[in-house]
């Protein structure tokens, strides 16, 4: 395999289209005729994955795959070179893209990942199912960058440090009448469906005995016509009027489900306009949010279901504290590769953020992932987002550290703290 024909990606993307594929041959498949074609995934090792290729009853023949940054590589068992496409790679590739348009090869994106010499990769087991070659990265090596994968950009603005301000404390209530309070409406993006930004709602909701927990819920607040409190006090006033401003920026752009896999799912959305207005309306909400004696966690699935009466149980008890959280990141280096790992710290202790429930604008532990800070800027929130992904660690081989690598993690170490 001295040459292979190569196949360009759709820019950004470790995607083939049938349309490249296409443009780059003559075969078709036939349109009345049935043909069919049988493909099987034999081996992956030194980045060369081997596919069977069987063109009905003829003599099966071996494609060869390698995936590059921008492009595909094919070689094949027969008549494939630098300007020849067989027609074993073109009806096996054909196979694999089917009916979706395109084919994602970032599944078998794994450049520089294998020692060259015995062909093996000490980060991942690598078998065969059903026809397909299945690669499994070992616990510790989940969270791998790939040349070509996005990184954030940190703002050259660097902005005044958010400074703490005392909690506005909410008196308890003296009677039993309904109480005004606030709920955390939350949920992770995803690439189908109504997406929101975490924003606040506040409720009617009735009180216990003791006048300490809210044991029912009467209705949501959307707006000034459906608040039928009037023992209001200034800061609920205040409060009521940024919620109201937060739904209306709350809805995210639609995601689309053919965004590349590798990709940051909100990347785009993050850095715009409404992540920014949102952030500065929670900086103005904290300060009284977090003096509330009536606050809810409401985890939605989507927008659509922000709606009606507020359900107990779907509206669980939480907190919102004062203090600012300071990231800061764990360097290590290992043999072959290094390891960053971001963390959070809060006075003189240092925290893991929850991996199971994270909520972005704010930091929460795994202990008490009820318990919400507000991070201390934009940037803070985009790194959180994008780390989150996997699971606050980001691995670089450093065969791929020099340039974009080294350029992210230099300027993690002008702005945060490494430990």
């Amino acid at each position: 395999m001295s040459s292979y024909f190569i196949l360009p990606f759709n820019p950004g993307t470790r995607k083939l289209s049938l349309k490249t594929l296409n443009s780059q041959s003559a075969f078709r498949a036939p349109q009345r005729k049935y043909m069919p074609i049988y493909i099987k995934e034999l081996e992956y090792v030194n980045e060369l994955l081997t596919v069977r290729v069987r063109i009905h009853k003829e003599e099966p023949e071996y494609v060869y795959l390698k995936v590059t940054e921008t492009a595909l590589l094919v070689s094949c068992s027969v008549d494939t070179d630098e300007s020849y496409l067989s027609r074993s790679a073109y009806f096996g590739l054909l196979t694999m893209i089917g009916p979706h348009e395109t084919f994602d090869f970032e599944y078998h994106y794994w450049p520089g990942f294998f020692d060259a010499v015995t062909g093996v990769c000490k980060f991942m087991v690598i078998t065969k199912m059903q026809g397909r070659v299945v690669f499994y990265l070992k616990a510790r090596y989940h969270g791998f960058y790939k040349p070509g994968h996005d990184l954030p950009v940190l703002s050259a603005d660097l902005s005044v440090p958010r400074k703490h301000v005392p909690a506005i404390l909410e008196s308890k209530a003296k009677s039993d009448a309904p109480v005004l309070g606030f709920c955390l409406a939350d949920m992770r993006p995803k690439a189908w469906g109504s997406n929101h930004w975490p924003f606040l709602i506040p409720y009617v909701g009735v009180l216990d005995k003791n006048k300490t927990a809210v044991k029912g819920f009467e209705s949501y607040v959307f707006n000034d016509q459906n608040l039928f409190l009037t023992d209001l006090d200034d800061e609920q006033y205040q409060l009521n009027e940024i919620c109201f401003e937060m739904k209306k920026i709350a809805l995210m752009e639609h995601i689309s489900i053919h965004q590349a896999s590798h990709l940051w799912i909100v990347k785009d959305q993050i850095y715009g306009n409404h992540f920014k207005q949102m952030f500065e309306l929670w900086e103005q909400a904290m300060p009284i949010l977090a003096g509330r004696l009536y606050t809810h966690y409401y985890f939605t699935y989507a927008m659509r279901n922000v709606k009606g009466k507020p359900r107990k149980q779907e509206l669980k008890p939480c907190t919102f504290r004062p203090e600012i959280p300071e990231l800061c990141f764990l360097w290590k280096e290992f043999e072959g590769y290094y390891k960053l790992e971001l963390r959070f710290k809060l006075g003189k202790k240092i925290w893991l953020p929850s991996i199971d429930y994270p909520t972005t604008f704010f930091a929460n532990t795994a202990e008490d992932p009820k318990t919400f800070y507000l991070l201390n800027s934009v940037t803070d929130c985009q790194l959180m987002n994008f780390f989150h992904k996997t699971e606050y660690r980001l691995l670089i081989m450093k065969a791929h550290y020099e340039g974009r690598c080294k350029e992210f993690v230099d300027h993690l170490r002008d702005r945060y703290r490494f430990i």
